[in-house]
């Protein structure tokens, strides 16, 4: 039952921790069953199944929580104060027109997406759409 629902969640990764938590919530499911509310083997296919999921949950929000942003990783780039322009030169070669100003307004000039939308008459969501692009990029030539 256990190595089913593990099956049916799609769980590849860590298969031996879940069938750890799978063999504890059923066991809980021994000691919490009542007869008089139903079959056991339901009662149990969902505690199990319940117990699986929370802690595939958790799991999710950890891996997420340790994984750093885009701009963190953007900001984690080595440079020296002094060649800051010809490293930026040799990271957006394969950036866009648009994707360059968002790069240097907001780098270089420390410039706030709205701030850059209005200098450049253009929307906020337009400048977003930049910065998704041009870390995009960046990204395939960092990584």
């Amino acid at each position: 039952m256990i190595h089913h629902i593990i099956h049916s969640l799609h769980i590849y990764k860590n298969q031996e921790y879940y069938l750890q938590e799978g063999m504890i919530a059923l066991w809980e499911a021994t000691v919490t069953f009542k007869a008089e509310k139903g079959a056991f083997t339901s009662y149990a296919y969902s505690t199990i199944r319940g117990k699986l999921l929370n802690y595939l949950k958790k799991e999710i929000r950890f891996s997420s929580a340790e994984e750093p942003s885009d701009e963190t990783r953007l900001a984690s780039i080595p440079y020296h104060e002094s060649t800051i322009r010809e490293d930026l030169e040799a990271y957006t070669q394969n950036l866009t027109e648009n994707q360059r100003k968002w790069l240097v307004e907001y780098i270089i000039n420390n410039k706030k997406i709205e701030e850059i939308a209005r200098e450049t008459g253009s929307t906020a969501s337009a400048v977003k759409s930049w910065r998704r692009g041009a870390l995009r990029n960046i990204k395939k030539m960092v990584y």
